[in-house]
């Protein structure tokens, strides 16, 4: 056998297992909504278009969860990734990350993990916070690895981008932007629309 024909062999064994043991785990391409936090139903509708590595969304996260607290049913709070990956470079992957604990039923104890972490964002922390939350760490990795919950991650900025989101943390309530996330102004604008719907 000519030694070309043989570097041609050996070079397509190599392709094949490398194929095999480096592709990303297989993981079906689900697209799971996250669940509101406070009453689904409730007509008073809080957006909130987020970065986990952010820190002013970081200083938002206890006024907003003291507005749930507050309002309980009679508000709802829907979370929006929009990572600022030119800036925070690890917020990409751990919006995929919370999208991976979400297929889990644990988005939102996923998420306030990550907020109250922000300054341990690496691959390893988001396992680990899989891990305190008793996950599936066979899935939650294979999730992650694959690279799915891009396109989820990607949608929302979009639909972010389509709604004039300059930055983060911007919260909108039943549609109209607020202008400020203090606990002050949001209490107000909750009240108005309370009175009003």
């Amino acid at each position: 056998m000519k030694t070309w024909v043989k570097w041609a062999i050996g070079i397509a064994v190599v392709v094949v297992l490398a194929f095999y043991f480096l592709r990303a785990p297989d993981y079906p391409d689900t697209i799971i909504p996250k669940p509101p936090r406070g009453n689904a139903s409730s007509s008073v509708v809080i957006e909130d278009f987020s970065d986990f590595q952010c820190p002013a969304c970081g200083a938002a996260h206890p006024v907003v969860k003291r507005i749930i607290e507050e309002y309980g049913d009679r508000v709802q709070l829907q979370y929006r990734q929009f990572p600022l990956s030119s800036i925070h470079p690890r917020a990409f992957l751990a919006a995929e990350a919370s999208e991976c604990a979400n297929d889990q039923g644990k988005f939102w104890e996923y998420h306030d993990l990550l907020f109250e972490n922000q300054d341990r964002l690496d691959r390893a922390d988001l396992r680990r916070y899989a891990e305190e939350l008793g996950l599936d760490m066979e899935k939650f990795n294979a999730c992650l690895a694959s690279g799915k919950k891009a396109k989820i991650v990607t949608g929302e900025q979009r639909q972010g981008t389509a709604r004039n989101v300059q930055g983060t943390p911007t919260f909108f309530i039943n549609g109209k932007q607020l202008r400020s996330w203090n606990y002050e102004s949001f209490k107000a604008e909750i009240e108005e629309e309370l009175t009003t719907s």
